[in-house]
C-alpha cells in the first residue's frame, strides 16, 4: 500500500497536467496500446487511479513503468516505487508458515462469506461489468487462490475450490469482455482446475475457453476442446456445452453440425428444470440464454432468421448488461444487410452498453458494420 505522501505525489503529477482522473485513464490506456503493454479498459483504469492516488493500493510493476513514462517522473518521485526487497533467505519460511496458518484459520463462516462476496460481485457485474466489478472479482480470485494453494485438508480444499471455480469463471468473462483473451484463457483455465477439485461441472469454464478461441479466430480449436470435454454430468452444464458447440461449429462454417447442436441444447433445456438443478456457484441456464446462443449461432452462419431468437432474448426479463450488449450487437449484424437503419439503432445501443461496462469485445464485433445510408 502506498503512503500518503506517495499518493499525493501521484495526484500532484496528474494535477500538474490539468487532467481529471478520466483524462489520465484515457492517456494511460493510449500509452499501454502504443507500447504494447496490457492494461485495463479506460473505465477500469479510472477506478485503479483513484485507489492508487488515495493510497489504497500499489500499482503493479507494469503500471508503475507506464505511470513513470506518462508523467515523466521516476516511480520513486511518484511515490509508487514499492517496498525495498527483503532478505529472501530469512523471510521465505516465515511467509510460508504464515500463509499455511492463514489458510487453516478459514472456517465454514469464512467460506460462506466468500460465497456472499461472489454473489455480490455477480450482481454488480450484471450492472456495471468489468468496469465497476473487475477489481473486486480479481481481488476475490487472488484471495481464494492463495488460500487454496496453502490449504492442507482435503475437505477444506474442496470448499474453497468451489468458490474459486465460480469467481475465476466470472473473472474470465470480464477479461474477455475487456478485450484481453489471453488473460481470459488463464482465468477460465483456473476455473476448470478448481471445479475439477471441487467435483463440480467444468462446463462454464470449458464453454468460456471455447468462446475465447472463437473470439481469436480459432473456431476449429474450440470445437476440438468441446469434443474432448465429453458429456457433462448435469443438465445445465450439458446445455451450456451444446450451445457453445453450436457457436463454435457455426464460426467454423459447419452449418449442419451447428444446427444440430443448438437443437440438442433446446430439447434438453425444455426437458429438464435446469434453472433449479444447477449446483451452487454455477450460473443457471434460462430460455433467454438459449435464445441468445441460438441467435449468435445463426449470425455466425449468416442466417437472417437470427433476428427472431435474438428479439426473444432481448424481450426476456431483465438480464445483465453484458447479455443485452451482446444481443444488440448480434441484432445489428443480423439486420445490417436488409434493414440498415434498424441495425444502426441496435449498434448504437450495443456501443452505449459496451461503454458502460468497458466491453472492448462488443465494440470490436461492431467494427465491420458500415454506416447506414
Amino acid at each position: 500500500m502506498t503512503s500518503g505522501a506517495g499518493s499525493t505525489s501521484l495526484r500532484s503529477a496528474r494535477a500538474a497536467r490539468s487532467w481529471s482522473q478520466a483524462d489520465a485513464a484515457r492517456q494511460l490506456a493510449a500509452l499501454g496500446r502504443a507500447t504494447g503493454t496490457p492494461v485495463a479498459a479506460a473505465a477500469s483504469l479510472k477506478t485503479l487511479l483513484s485507489r492508487w492516488e488515495n493510497g489504497h493500493a500499489l500499482p503493479e510493476p507494469h503500471y508503475r513503468s507506464l505511470l513513470a513514462e506518462l508523467y515523466g517522473r521516476s516511480p520513486a518521485d511518484l511515490g509508487i516505487a514499492g517496498p525495498p526487497p527483503a532478505d529472501a533467505a530469512s523471510t521465505a519460511p516465515a511467509r510460508l508458515r504464515a500463509a499455511v496458518a492463514a489458510a487453516a484459520a478459514v472456517g465454514d463462516t469464512g467460506v460462506e462469506l466468500w460465497w456472499e462476496q461472489l454473489a455480490i460481485a455477480g450482481r454488480l457485474d450484471d450492472e456495471v461489468g468489468a468496469a465497476g466489478a473487475g477489481e473486486l472479482v480479481r481481488a476475490l480470485v487472488e484471495q481464494l487462490d492463495e488460500t487454496l494453494v496453502h490449504s492442507l485438508v482435503a475437505g477444506h480444499r474442496v470448499e474453497v475450490a468451489a468458490v474459486l471455480a465460480g469467481a475465476a469463471a466470472l473473472a474470465g468473462a470480464q477479461e474477455l469482455d475487456s478485450g484481453r483473451p489471453d488473460e481470459a484463457w488463464r482465468r477460465y483455465d483456473r476455473a476448470r482446475t478448481a471445479a475439477r477439485e471441487a467435483g463440480l461441472p467444468e462446463a462454464v469454464a470449458t464453454a468460456g475457453q471455447a468462446a475465447v478461441l472463437v473470439d481469436v479466430g480459432e473456431p476449429g480449436a474450440a470445437v476440438g476442446l468441446l469434443e474432448r470435454a465429453g458429456p457433462a454430468t448435469s443438465a445445465p452444464a450439458q446445455v451450456r456445452l451444446e450451445a457453445a458447440h453450436a457457436v463454435a461449429r457455426a464460426a467454423a462454417g459447419d452449418d449442419a453440425a451447428a444446427r444440430r447442436a443448438i437443437a440438442a441444447a433446446e430439447q434438453r433445456l425444455r426437458r429438464a428444470p435446469v434453472d433449479v438443478a444447477a449446483p451452487r456457484g454455477i450460473p443457471v441456464v434460462e430460455l433467454a440464454d438459449l435464445h441468445r446462443w441460438h441467435g449468435r449461432t445463426l449470425v455466425e452462419l449468416g442466417d437472417a432468421t437470427a433476428v427472431e431468437p435474438l428479439e426473444r432474448a432481448l424481450a426476456a426479463a431483465p438480464r445483465s448488461v453484458r447479455h443485452r450488449a451482446a444481443v444488440h450487437a448480434d441484432l445489428a449484424l443480423a439486420l445490417a444487410p436488409a434493414r440498415p437503419l434498424d441495425a444502426a439503432e441496435h449498434a448504437r445501443r450495443a456501443r452505449e452498453l459496451a461503454r458502460r461496462i468497458g466491453s472492448e469485445q462488443t465494440t470490436a464485433r461492431l467494427a465491420t458494420l458500415s454506416p447506414p445510408p
